[in-house]
């Protein structure tokens, strides 16, 4: 039996015991106890989490070989917390060497201690996604894997979570796409260049002459494709591999919803499960280029807004080491100029 006493005062409970004799059943109250919440009674505080980057790192429980901060490391921390931690968009070019895994991962933590927000960090492939992991063991960054499901640490916001790109970016993502997205509060693009060619293969729908929905393509569109060249057409007939040739825009534009209907009977196909999703309703904006062994679907702009966890990230830091330009990005990504 439990007595709601007033706030903050902590519980009365009554404990009763079933007697039975012979004569009769009685029920006893044995005795009254209170229930104490011992961090309340001695006034315990929760000490905030540090958000300065070069406070957590000296805080961190990381191997005895690791030592300081470099001070290119220090230096860019030091900026991005002091004037680029509320910037939606950070573009990060450091030197192969100069430890931008560990920059991109104590931003994170910074990040994460500040919001509670899930913080993922993104690699181009497995390998390097492997690499951090290991690095942020070796600094005592806590991070985890994605297996089949999202980790509920990262979900909960009390680890990072490191994967490769491709995890995020197809139509099949496990973050969801859309509104239906799982939301982070910031992100990290390590390789960014890399990882913008892994979006790009991502959507495309790649089809061999083997598959099924070659043929019929191909049908849709030989008159238009013999007005620009009949031998190129007659070598793509016969499987040669060196023949190809983009349809006309006017007429793939005409004929955008025979294509819809063709794709989506075999939409369960490896070949376009992944990318269907991402470019079904937006097919008179791609580019189609047949040719004698298979025939590439690409979208002329990355369908990045369908990636809600990438276009809704409250902070997205891109690193990358070889990046001359920043137009790449601008554009490829489509991210803000400013």
């Amino acid at each position: 039996m439990f007595k709601k006493g007033k706030t903050n005062q902590p519980a009365l409970i009554t404990e009763f015991i079933y007697r039975e004799n012979t004569h009769s059943d009685k029920l006893i109250r044995r005795k009254d106890f209170v229930m104490v919440d011992f961090k309340q009674a001695s006034g315990a505080k929760t000490t905030p989490k540090p958000i300065s980057p070069d406070e957590i790192y000296k805080r961190l429980d990381r191997r005895s070989d690791k030592g300081p901060l470099r001070p290119v490391q220090e230096t860019v921390l030091n900026e991005w917390h002091s004037n680029r931690r509320t910037d939606k968009d950070v573009i990060l070019k450091l030197h192969t060497g100069q430890g931008k895994t560990l920059i991109g991962l104590l931003m994170l933590q910074s990040k994460l201690n500040e919001t509670g927000e899930p913080a993922l960090y993104l690699c181009p492939n497995i390998q390097l996604a492997q690499q951090t992991i290991q690095q942020a063991e070796e600094f005592g960054v806590k991070c985890v894997q994605m297996d089949r499901e999202l980790p509920h640490e990262f979900l909960d916001g009390n680890a990072i979570l490191v994967t490769h790109v491709q995890k995020l970016f197809n139509g099949k993502s496990k973050f969801g796409l859309g509104n239906q997205a799982q939301k982070v509060g910031s992100m990290v693009i390590d390789d960014a260049h890399a990882c913008i060619n892994a979006i790009r293969n991502s959507s495309i729908i790649k089809l061999s002459n083997k598959h099924e929905c070659y043929q019929p393509i191909l049908d849709l569109f030989e008159p238009d494709l013999a007005e620009q060249g009949r031998g190129t057409l007659e070598d793509i007939k016969s499987g040669n591999y060196e023949a190809f040739s983009p349809v006309p825009y006017w007429a793939w534009y005409d004929k955008k919803e025979d294509i819809t209907r063709i794709l989506s009977k075999k939409n369960d196909s490896d070949e376009i499960k992944f990318a269907w999703p991402l470019i079904r309703d937006s097919l008179h904006n791609c580019l189609c280029i047949i040719s004698g062994t298979e025939l590439q679907i690409i979208p002329y702009n990355l369908p990045t807004n369908s990636f809600g966890t990438f276009s809704t990230a409250g902070q997205r830091i891109f690193m990358s080491a070889t990046l001359n330009n920043d137009s790449i990005l601008v554009s490829g990504l489509g991210l803000s100029e400013k």
